[in-house]
């Protein structure tokens, strides 16, 4: 059975790239981009990264997300027919990461997207380390691989657990893993989801 997902998931400033083209199959790798937007804004708590508390910001505060959510301004600009914003969340994240490159953009399945994808000007990937002084070659190593463009390069979970930035506080003999899958009876239901039955 092919799962029906929504499009119109996650808060904007850590909704994943995949989520944001309108990929109709996406997995955990959604959740590992959030947790890099968060891991990115506990990184800025540090004193090394931010003298005081009003230089702590998010890492992706797009103001508007094409086709989710898009600006609507009268002035607004258009790139190859897309609607242009440096505000979009993509350019905000293309302001940090970088434009994606053929490999990058591998994932995509829709040519629509892909169109759009190149109506964004180019721009090189910031230096984090620059913006995160304190965060350690380790810390900044694990951002990276938690903000990858591509949901298949991204770092899985178990491949960020035993990442050497957890060395020193990790405690496996503390860690519980599931015997199995969890499977929750609603989703295993064959029945029609009407509103009456979802609530």
């Amino acid at each position: 059975m092919k799962r029906e997902l929504t499009g119109h998931v996650v808060t904007r400033w850590y909704r994943a790239p995949e989520i944001i083209l309108l990929e109709k199959d996406y997995g955990p790798a959604v959740d590992m981009w959030s947790i890099g937007c968060i891991f990115a804004e506990l990184l800025g708590m540090m004193k090394e990264n931010a003298a005081t508390y009003l230089d702590r910001k998010p890492l992706f505060p797009g103001k508007s997300c094409f086709p989710l959510s898009p600006e609507k301004s009268a002035q607004q600009q258009h790139r190859n027919g897309f609607p242009f914003s440096t505000n979009d969340q993509l350019a905000v994240i293309f302001n940090v990461i970088g434009s994606p490159d053929e490999e990058d953009k591998s994932f995509v399945t829709d040519s629509k997207a892909i169109q759009y994808l190149d109506s964004f000007p180019h721009v090189g990937r910031c230096d984090l380390s620059s913006k995160y002084p304190g965060a350690g070659e380790t810390g900044l190593d694990l951002l990276n691989k938690m903000l990858q463009f591509n949901p298949y390069f991204r770092i899985t979970v178990d491949q960020a657990l035993e990442h050497p930035f957890f060395e020193r506080i990790r405690k496996p003999e503390k860690e519980t893993v599931a015997k199995e899958d969890i499977k929750i009876d609603f989703d295993q239901s064959s029945q029609t989801l009407d509103k009456k039955r979802l609530r």
